[in-house]
Parts: C-alpha cells; sequence; structure tokens
C-alpha cells in the first residue's frame, strides 16, 4: 500500500520536494534513495510523518547545507541613520503663491539672499500668522514627534506642539543656483517640503557620516536605483553607501538627523518656466525658546509614552 501523498512541502526547495514526492510514490525507493539517507539514521517512517506534517525534521538537510553553523547573535543596527519621507495636506498652489510673495519683498542685488528668507527674521515670523502656514507647522511637528518617538524611542508624552521649536524659511529659485555641502547645527533634526518642482530639478545630495563608505563611491561607475526607494539613486555597494541623491517630488517632506552632510550641485541647463520652491526647517525640543508658538499648541499626552501607539502612524525602524 502506498503512503498517502503529502500535502504540505513549505520549506522545501524545488528539488526536494519532486525527490520527496517521487519516493513517496514507489516505497520500493524509500530504503535506498538519498534524500532518506540524509536523514543520518531517522526512521524513514518518522521523516514522511512530518513531511506530511510540513514539518522538515532537523536531520533531513540538503548536502550543499551540511556544515552550515552560522553562531547564534543579534544584528545590532548602532549607526544606522534613519531619513523619513512623506507628504502633507497642503494646497501646493496656495503655498507656492504665498512662498513667491514672501521672495519678492527681499532686497535685491545680493544672488545669496534674495532668493530665501533665511536672513530675513521679519519675513519668517510674518509666516507665523497664515493659516496655511499654522497647518504646516501643526502636520510637520506632529511628525517630528511621531519620528522622534517611534524611531528614536524618546518618551514624548510630556510634550506639546508648543515645546518644538520650528525654524522654518522659504526658497523660491527660478534660474541656476546651487548649494555647498554643509550640516545644520543647534537643532535635532533637519528637513525641507518641497512645493513645487520641476523635471529638471537637481536632486539634493546626502552624504554618509561613515567615512569609510568613500572607498565603496569608487566601486561603481554611476548611481544606481533600488527597488522600493522611487526617485532615489545611490553611491556604492548597497549597506555601505557613501551617498545618495533625491530627486524632489511636489508634495513630499525629508526628516534627516541635522548633522548629516548635504549639498544642491549646479545645474547650467534651466528650461525657462523652470522654478523650485521649498521650505526647509530646522526641528528641536527640551529647549527654553521664545518662538515656539508656530500653530496650534497640543498636548501630546495621550501619547502616553507609548512608542507603537496606533496613532504614530507607523514610522518604524527599518528591520
Amino acid at each position: 500500500m502506498k503512503p498517502p501523498v503529502m500535502e504540505k512541502t513549505e520549506g522545501l526547495s524545488g528539488e526536494m520536494e519532486q525527490e520527496v514526492r517521487r519516493v513517496k510514490s514507489d516505497p520500493q525507493l524509500r530504503h535506498e534513495d538519498k534524500i532518506f539517507n540524509m536523514a543520518e539514521g531517522t526512521d524513514v517512517d518518522t521523516v514522511i510523518e512530518s513531511l506530511q506534517k510540513g514539518i522538515i525534521p532537523d536531520t533531513l538537510t540538503e548536502e550543499r547545507g551540511q556544515g552550515y553553523q552560522p553562531a547564534p547573535g543579534q544584528v545590532m543596527n548602532m549607526f544606522s541613520i534613519p531619513f523619513l519621507r512623506g507628504q502633507l495636506n497642503l494646497d501646493t498652489d496656495e503655498v507656492a503663491e504665498k512662498c513667491r510673495e514672501l521672495v519678492a519683498k527681499l532686497p535685491k542685488g545680493d544672488i545669496c539672499q534674495e532668493y530665501t528668507t533665511y536672513f530675513d527674521e521679519d519675513l519668517r515670523v510674518s509666516m507665523h500668522e497664515h493659516n496655511w502656514f499654522k497647518s504646516f507647522s501643526n502636520q510637520i511637528k506632529d511628525s517630528y514627534i511621531a519620528f522622534c518617538s517611534n524611531v528614536y524611542q524618546q518618551p514624548v508624552g510630556h510634550l506639546c506642539r508648543d515645546d518644538i521649536h520650528l525654524f522654518a524659511w522659504v526658497n523660491v529659485y527660478t534660474g541656476p543656483h546651487q548649494h555647498s555641502t554643509h550640516n545644520h547645527v543647534n537643532c535635532h533634526t533637519s528637513g525641507t517640503y518641497y512645493v513645487k518642482t520641476t523635471k529638471s530639478n537637481q536632486p539634493i545630495k546626502f552624504f554618509s557620516p561613515n567615512m569609510s563608505g568613500n572607498a565603496n563611491h569608487q566601486a561603481v561607475d554611476r548611481p544606481i536605483e533600488r527597488e522600493g526607494f522611487p526617485n532615489i539613486m545611490f553611491d556604492g555597494v548597497q549597506g555601505c553607501d557613501s551617498s545618495f541623491n533625491y530627486i524632489p517630488q511636489e508634495g513630499e517632506f525629508l526628516f534627516w538627523p541635522s548633522y548629516v552632510l548635504h549639498s544642491v550641485e549646479p545645474t547650467y541647463d534651466y528650461p525657462e518656466d523652470y522654478e523650485r520652491i521649498s521650505i526647509s526647517f530646522n526641528l528641536k525640543h527640551h529647549l527654553p525658546l521664545d518662538n515656539n508658538e508656530t500653530g496650534d499648541n497640543m498636548r501630546y499626552d495621550f501619547l502616553e509614552e507609548d512608542i507603537n501607539h496606533e496613532r504614530m502612524v507607523g514610522y518604524k525602524k527599518d528591520e
């Protein structure tokens, strides 16, 4: 009498599954076939019974895997760098027009300052009274809290929105420009919200703080794409990248640790309708600052310092 046909073969390679089915269909082969010789003395009927239950006995291994003995351990991502990429619920056309109006008020003549409100405190502070900026501020601060809680594992239940300092400035580019390599000081997290972009917008480039990654940069001829990372180009060997380029997408924002070096490289081929509008910002908390009230205040005690709370919108470490 033939043994019953095995119904479950999860975990078996295609070759081994075929071998098991062949042996099980012909009892004459059961004691001489190599697949059961690998059972190292385990009773054949016991092996078959286990396989029928979808269980692969520890002693039943493929020849090519014999001797494979990885030591038990725990992977610790000690120096991984978290980035957050998301979208804000804002009318980009309205925000773009407000940004243009702000930059139009800047004095002309200084090519390093006439495109940004970074150096004009009065214009920066004037944004705080506009409804569009209050909405921007509320969303950015709440995202920052979720980022700190779920990614950095920081307790946040004792904080409110006004405990978070948001320093934001508007940038409107309509012609050739660049931004040399730099990072941001006196803050925890930095970011940029891309209000308006065109296909010709050059990417923002981020550099790995791990200097050994520079050696890997020499191993590739050009930036490469990777599945699951749209509009991002990597330099280097996967897992040891020396840098990556993010191509700005309208309506998206990025968060990154403020110490990360980044730049915007020059591009000289601009169409007549070229425009790149963004709002850059720095964030920090736990500091007694006098201009934190950039949106509607809210206490975060409802989060109860629960880093896995369902309202934390799912920011998780990349495991």
